[in-house]
């Protein structure tokens, strides 16, 4: 790679010096992290996938958090800011250097490098975002709303935790954010949302055999009146004890403790059944392991 050739591709030959510097600095990091991952230096590197040039985007997000860009919307745009940007954190408008890719594409929501005063101030080392990553990937910098009843809370089996939808604001200019599912914020009422999953067998699936016989529905965790119910209580109670809230902090304790929850759950059970869970306790053990 030469000055020349950087020149007619409108890249900085110096830049790319010292990206080539940092990539050899990270590939040695990594091995000596993990030796057994064999990175090197390949000159000639595929272009990344679609999910690589993604989790770049993030990344990028994720390290640049306080120059974040908001495009004007229409009602806030005249003749004279077209194509403007509000900046978290600055008074004045910013735009897109021309020289930027993305000067002629105008994404909602960027990150940015530095910003060049000449006539106007101008946002070099662009990169587009999409505005569901705020509250994800900087939960710092939003004011979240409480979670909402439509769409409901749910269980994710892929990650063991209890999702929610939220709305918020970003930054100090409170950009509202539409809204985005999270983790259910920690509290009594996720504990309440993870006893009804675990007593839907959505937690362990071993647990679905009784789900027809319990004494009362699951959903009985999540009403209003759960605490007139003594067994509702003693279900919250043990999962707090423990801070149980998500599915491997459930496994943890159970590594440690076989019998947690036995006692609570059998509440939830006629004494016909009672035998079968005692059986099968804690749900999560292997048949070989009964043997």
């Amino acid at each position: 790679m030469t000055p020349a050739f950087c020149g007619s591709h409108g890249m900085r030959y110096k830049a790319m010096v010292e990206i080539r510097r940092l990539r050899r600095q990270l590939t040695n990091a990594v091995n000596a992290v993990d030796p057994e991952c064999g990175v090197f230096v390949d000159p000639k590197m595929q272009p990344p996938s679609l999910l690589q040039i993604k989790l770049l985007r993030e990344i990028a997000l994720a390290g640049m958090g306080d120059h974040v860009a908001r495009k004007l919307s229409t009602d806030e745009e005249t003749k004279e800011t077209k194509g403007a940007y509000k900046a978290e954190g600055l008074e004045d408008l910013v735009y897109i250097h021309p020289n930027s890719i993305l000067f002629k594409h105008l994404p909602q929501y960027i990150v940015y490098q530095e910003i060049i005063e000449t006539k106007k101030l101008y946002m070099r080392g662009v990169t587009a975002i999409e505005v569901d990553w705020l509250p994800r990937l900087l939960p710092h910098m939003c004011t979240l709303s409480k979670p909402l009843e439509e769409p409901a809370p749910s269980y994710h089996d892929n990650t063991g935790t209890v999702r929610c939808y939220m709305t918020s604001t970003f930054g100090r200019n409170s950009w509202p954010i539409p809204a985005v599912e999270l983790e259910f914020p920690s509290g009594l009422e996720k504990y309440n949302y993870f006893a009804k999953y675990l007593l839907e067998g959505k937690v362990v699936s071993s647990l679905t055999q009784f789900v027809p016989h319990l004494l009362s529905t699951p959903s009985t965790m999540i009403k209003s009146w759960a605490k007139l119910q003594p067994k509702t209580q003693v279900f919250l109670q043990e999962l707090v004890r423990e801070h149980v809230d998500n599915r491997d902090k459930l496994l943890q304790v159970w590594q440690h403790n076989d019998k947690y929850l036995l006692s609570t759950y059998l509440q939830w059970l006629p004494k016909e059944k009672q035998a079968d869970l005692i059986n099968i306790w804690p749900p999560t053990r292997r048949k070989t392991d009964e043997k």
